[in-house]
Parts: C-alpha cells; sequence; structure tokens
C-alpha cells in the first residue's frame, strides 16, 4: 500500500516545488523598482545648459520632420507634430520654443543584471508669470519611440575644450546630474508635498549612490 502511493507523493512534491519557484524566480528578477518625476524651470537654465539645448535640438527636429507623432498631455492622443503646432498657435497662440517648464519621468530599476535608469517620458509647459494662472501643456514625448531614444543617445553638446567630444543628452539628462538643478515633484506616482523633504532626499542620495557603483 504505501509502495503504491510512492509516485503520487512524488509527482506531488515536484508539482508543489514548481508552484512556488515560479514566484521565487519572479521576485528575484526584480528586486526594486522606483519612478520620480522631476522639474525644470527653463528660464533658470543657461543656454547652453542641457535641458535648454535639448529644447532647441527637439525644436529643430520638429520643425524639420512635421510626420513624428507625438501627444500634447500624457492621456491625449497621438498627432504629427504639424496638427500640434497648429492647435498651439489656434489656442494659446505659443510655439514649441516658449515652453519654459519640462517635466521628465524615470524609472529605476535593480535587476539581476544590475542597476538601470531610464527616461520614460518628457513633457513641456508653458508657465504663465506671476502663478495665478494654470499651466499650459505644450508637448508629451513618450521617449519608447524610437525617433527620441535615437536622439537622446545620438545627440548632445560638445565640451568647450573639445568640439570633437560629445555628450549625450542621455548622460546629462541623468537623474544624479539634473536633481542638483531641478526639484523632484513625485515619487512612486505621489506627489512630494511639504514634509517629504527627507523622502526626496533619500531617494536622491540612493540614486546617485547606484549610478556611481554601476559605473
Amino acid at each position: 500500500m504505501t509502495t503504491s502511493n510512492r509516485p503520487e507523493a512524488f509527482w506531488a512534491l515536484v508539482f508543489a516545488f514548481v508552484l512556488f519557484a515560479i514566484p521565487v524566480q519572479q521576485a528575484d528578477a526584480q528586486r526594486w523598482l522606483q519612478t520620480s518625476q522631476l522639474y525644470v524651470d527653463l528660464t533658470e537654465m543657461q543656454r547652453n545648459s542641457p535641458p535648454r539645448a535639448l529644447m532647441d535640438t527637439l525644436t529643430q527636429v520638429l520643425t524639420r520632420e512635421d510626420s513624428i507623432m507625438v501627444r500634447r498631455t500624457p492621456d491625449g492622443e497621438r498627432m504629427p507634430i504639424s496638427d500640434l503646432k497648429d492647435e498651439l498657435i489656434d489656442g494659446p497662440a505659443i510655439g514649441l520654443e516658449s515652453a519654459n517648464g519640462m517635466f521628465v519621468n524615470y524609472r529605476f530599476e535593480i535587476q539581476n543584471r544590475g542597476f538601470e535608469e531610464s527616461i520614460e517620458s518628457l513633457q513641456y509647459i508653458y508657465r504663465p508669470q506671476g502663478g495665478n494662472e494654470e499651466d499650459i501643456q505644450m508637448l508629451y514625448i513618450d521617449a519608447s519611440d524610437q525617433w527620441i531614444k535615437d536622439l537622446l543617445r545620438n545627440k548632445g553638446t560638445t565640451l568647450e575644450t573639445n568640439q570633437a567630444a560629445l555628450k549625450t543628452f542621455k548622460d546629462q539628462l541623468a537623474f544624479a546630474r539634473m536633481a542638483k538643478d531641478g526639484q523632484v515633484v513625485q515619487i512612486a506616482g505621489e506627489t512630494v508635498r511639504e514634509g517629504f523633504e527627507m523622502e526626496k532626499r533619500q531617494l536622491v542620495q540612493k540614486i546617485q549612490r547606484l549610478t556611481y557603483e554601476s559605473m
């Protein structure tokens, strides 16, 4: 009787192992995940600063390529950049070069292969002076689109001492660098309000440390 139950017990053990091993593998594959949004006031940036240089480059590219598909807001419909330009002119009567604020959405992960940071999206706004009016949403760019991925990886600024040395926008917009001049406004999708300075500082310090360790 005992001998006849051994195969059933064996396969029950195998099934239990498979059942519990899969979640463990999934958990190990992604050990830490965090997102953050950073705001940059373009009016406070120097003309040759990475955020301003990126805006100038984007304006040039989007002027040449009217067929590029973009959104005006994160939840808006995709449209050709030419239609967005017409919408901005017909509505608030402003052009893309009028953008004076930029939001950068970051994603941070620690997986088995190490620390990874990525830019998820770029969002440009016009913020009226005085702060009494609402922001005007101008342009939302999904950073997973191939054209912007190529731009961030292959375009950038050069050193004044060596114009052959290109510093890509991807490197210059790294969170650890941008946090010095920008303002962390969201962590894990939650707005950073007064009293959350410690959480914000801890995130900045952790990303800076992880970035340094991954070099």
